[in-house]
This record gives structure tokens, sequence and C-alpha cells, in this order.
């Protein structure tokens, strides 16, 4: 069987070994003598240890995936890898199907927890492909197969644009080739136990398991993180091939001179996916190397027409804000039966009362249904990873809401400005953005993002205000006073973000907060009238 474009099935005859059309140019009985890989594995152990500690100095972030046959011998095969190096500077991950509480979230979630800090090796013993082929070797939707195929390219190019490396090794062997290991392994009641019912379930349906890894290969072989397809059958040129592979791709990311691989090693570790597959990803997100698109020239002034006059007195604000505060409530009780999580981000102007607008909408939802998270410049872990990680780990799981006192918007907004991101990495931010907010659409969350906009001179009027009031003082900082000075900049920066990053699952709320009040209520009246459309209404 193979896989055609559209993710659907259709029949092949496979030759004698139970190879694939697109791998059987894979000579899967390549052999290196014992003696060969005594003599040449402790000197690439040792230069693979050299490399760990120009990893470190360099701060490149490093993800090698093993991914193949069952029978392959994945975890010796990182074992091989790590005798010699530095434990503190890798981590090994064994990837399992998804825990009951892992599926409360989106799912790449688990895994962008698991990648490694900037300096650091991540090795993966199966990995976010191990859910995907389950799911699609047992009769999985075609649209949700192509569609996780879209979410890891984009996972991926979003890492390798970081600068981190991405390597990914296919551990091939036939299917005569793993009936005769399960055979030995099952003959020592001490081995008997590695072989799985799912490792049995893949070698009765080799060829149609091939047939999904050879779609598998095709849509997520990319520039930024090729496919390489090893044949296992001999152990010692598996792993010396798989050591070479590795060696090559971190001497030529960090701009070492690189040894010359032998022919054993260049016929060990091919891309298979081949100039056929190095496309741009199906996502659209550009390959690493290429440079990032630039905003638009010439982006309208979408804050200057905001009309700041709308006012709203005493009188009706209370009425309105008892009002819909008690519908939120009802909502948020919906929200936990339907297991739906919900968002929702605010940015705005320093003084446009984020804060008070989040008091407003929280005083009557349930304490433990939500989480509000003030975000700062990163620190600690999220200071040495992607910039996305910190918002990613602090998503809300199934039926609960989680609130964003400013977001990763500030990629594109302080650090665009104060110039702590590379004009290149927040041009390319708007992309990944947008592909965020994509995939936690996808998973179900209900997602609302407030822009509060005040003028000038009502912001100058609110922080004269808070340096001559003591109990608000402590809210006006230098940096408040800095930001002012760039207003423009701000400006120009929050209008491009307007631009780009509103989208019909994830839309934009621009906020006329000069008058608190009208502020408070229309960010209460937006929340509950798009909670209403995803949940349905409530009766007060």
């Amino acid at each position: 069987m193979s896989a055609s474009a559209d993710g659907t099935i259709t029949q092949f005859t496979p030759d004698a070994n139970g190879c694939l059309p697109m791998l059987e140019h894979i000579d899967l009985d390549v052999r290196l003598s014992r003696r060969d890989y005594q003599q040449c594995m402790p000197e690439l152990q040792a230069r693979l240890y050299d490399m760990e500690q120009a990893v470190l100095e360099a701060r490149v972030p490093v993800l090698v995936i093993f991914e193949g046959w069952a029978g392959t011998a994945k975890a010796r095969m990182i074992g091989v890898l790590t005798r010699r190096l530095d434990p503190r500077g890798l981590r090994v991950h064994s990837i399992t199907p998804p825990r009951t509480y892992e599926q409360q979230y989106p799912w790449l979630y688990r895994f962008w927890l698991k990648i490694p800090s900037y300096g650091q090796i991540a090795l993966f013993d199966r990995s976010w492909y191990r859910e995907m082929l389950a799911e699609r070797t047992r009769g999985g939707d075609a649209l949700r197969w192509r569609a996780r195929c879209e979410d890891v390219v984009g996972f991926e190019h979003l890492l390798a644009d970081d600068g981190a490396v991405v390597l990914k090794f296919w551990l091939h062997i036939s299917a005569k080739e793993q009936a005769r290991r399960f055979k030995r392994l099952l003959k020592d009641k001490l081995t008997a136990y590695q072989v799985t019912d799912e490792d049995r379930w893949q070698h009765r349906h080799y060829h149609s398991y091939a047939a999904v890894v050879e779609d598998l290969i095709a849509r997520t072989g990319t520039p930024a993180a090729p496919w390489h397809v090893v044949p296992a059958t001999d152990k010692y040129y598996a792993r010396v091939a798989v050591t070479k592979t590795i060696l090559a791709a971190l001497e030529a990311r960090l701009g070492r001179s690189t040894v010359a691989l032998d022919a054993a090693a260049q016929s060990a570790g091919p891309d298979v996916a081949g100039a056929a597959f190095r496309r741009r990803g199906v996502n659209g997100l550009p390959p690493a190397s290429a440079a990032p698109a630039e905003p638009a020239v010439g982006a309208p002034r979408i804050l200057r027409g905001v009309d700041l006059s709308q006012q709203l007195d005493e009188k009706s604000y209370s009425r309105s804000l008892k009002r819909l505060q008690a519908q939120l409530h009802l909502l948020g009780l919906a929200l936990y039966r339907q297991q739906r999580p919900a968002v929702l981000v605010f940015e705005g102007w320093d003084a446009a009362g984020k804060g008070g607008a989040i008091q407003r909408l929280t005083a009557e939802i349930d304490p433990r249904s939500y989480t509000v998270h003030a975000i700062a410049a990163p620190a600690g872990d999220d200071k040495l990873r992607h910039y996305l990680y910190r918002f990613w780990r602090r998503l809300p799981p199934r039926g609960q809401i989680a609130i964003f006192d400013r977001s990763w918007y500030g990629r594109v907004l302080v650090e665009r400005v104060e110039g702590f991101a590379r004009p290149d990495e927040w041009a390319r931010a708007y992309a990944e953005i947008n592909e965020f907010e994509r995939q936690l659409a996808d998973f179900g969350t209900i997602i609302c993002k407030f822009w509060l906009h005040i003028s000038p001179q009502e912001q100058l009027r609110r922080f004269e205000e808070r340096q001559n009031v003591p109990y608000k003082a402590w809210k006006l900082t230098d940096e408040d006073w800095r930001n002012r000075e760039k207003w423009p900049r701000y400006e120009e920066a929050a209008d491009e973000m307007l631009l780009h990053t509103s989208t019909p699952a994830a839309p934009w709320t621009i906020v006329e907060a000069e008058d608190k009040r009208f502020g408070r209520i229309k960010v209460l009246h937006t929340v509950a009238q798009r909670l209403e459309a995803e949940l349905g209404k409530v009766d007060l």
C-alpha cells in the first residue's frame, strides 16, 4: 500500500524484502565490522563531547528525534550517543501515549514543555510523530492527519528559526528482519516483555504502516528539519552513521570544519525526502534560512481613527455591570460543563485600565476556574527558551480560563520598539503568533483579545494622578515615563500588530478606554457575547 497526496490509502506491491517504493533504494544489508566500529566510535564520541561544549558556549538548542520500526533498539542508540557526554547538558525524553491530564491541552503542549533550553541537547526516544502515526495507522481521519502534519512543520520551523538544530532519524529495517528480532527477544523470558502488543500489531500491518510513514516523511521533511533514514539491520553501521550525521549537522551549524563522511556514513543518512520534499512548510512558514517578509509598508493608522469620546454615566454603568457579571458567572459554569478552554488577552497603553477591566471581569466568576497571568520580562527558564514557551506552559486546561495581562504580543510591541528582538525576529512573529492561536482555536479554545486605547493626554493625566495618590504610586515606574516618550513608535507597532494578527478565530477588539466605565463595560460585553456565541445563551 502507499499514501496518496490527499491522505487516502491506495494499493501497491511490495518487493521481496518488504520495502516501499520510496525507500527501496536504501540498502538494508550494509555492514560495518565490529573491529572497524571499535576503532572509529571512541573518536566519534570524543568529537561529540567537544561539540556538546561548543553547543553550550554558542547557546544553540539541539533536538535529536528517533523514530523507527519496533525492534530497532532506539534506546540503545541513545545510550551509545550519551555514554561520553556531560549529563548536565542533555535531556532524554521517552515519549509514551498522552496521559489523561495531557489530553486537557492542545496536543503539542506536552512537547513544548520538553523543548531544550539554549545550549542544551534533547534526545527523544519517539516524539510527536508517535502520536500521529498511532492515530493514522488505526484509521484516523485524513483531514486530521494533514492538520497534524501542518502543526509539526510549523512547530519545527519555529524552533529552527529560533536557532535550534532539529535532526530527525527513521531507523529502518525490513519486515523479515523485524520478525527475526521479535523471535529472538521472545525466546528469552528476560527480554520477551520488550515485544509489546503495539509492536505485534505494527508487524502484522507492516506494509500499511510503512505507507503512512512514507506519507509522513513526504509531508514533514523540510530544509529546517529533514528526515534521515538510517539502515538499521546492522547496529554498528547504524550507530556510526547516526553519530556522523549529528556531528556533521552541529559542525555545519557552528561553523566548525566538518570531517568528510566516508562512503558508509554518506549512504546511511540520506534525506529520503530529497529535493521533492524540500519545500516550504504546508502552513506557509518560510524555511529557517529564508529572510522573513517585512511588514506591509504604509499600514493604515488604525488607532488614530478610534473615537475616544464614548462615555457611560454612573447609573448605566452600575446596571450593566451587575447584569454582565451575573451573565459571566453562568457562562463560566457553561464553559466548565462543556470542557472548553478560554484565553483572554489584554494589551494596551500603560494606565489604560487593563487591571481594572480584569478585576470587574472576574468579580463574579468562580475563582477556581480562572488564572490571571501578569506578564513581565522573561526570567529563569522562560528566558532560556523560545519566547512562546512561557505562554504554552501557561495555557488553561479544558473548562478553565487563562487571562493574560500582557502576552506573547510583547514580541511585536515592547521587544520590537526597545530593540530586544531583531527586525527579522519580530517580523516573522506575526505568522508565528497566528499559527499559535490557530492551534489553540483548532483545539476548541475560545480566544478574546483586547487593545485598551487612550489618548496621550489622558495617559499623562492618569500618570500624574498615580504620582500624587500614595496607594497608586507603586504602579508608576520610570519605565512608564520612558515608554511615553516613544508613543509614536509604539503606536506604529500596535497598528501593524492589529493589522497582521486579527483573524476570524482570534479577532482583536479595540476598547475605547478614555472613559473607564465605558471601557470596562465593553470588555465584559464582548467576552459575554463571544462566550454565548460558542457555548449557547444562558438565562439570567
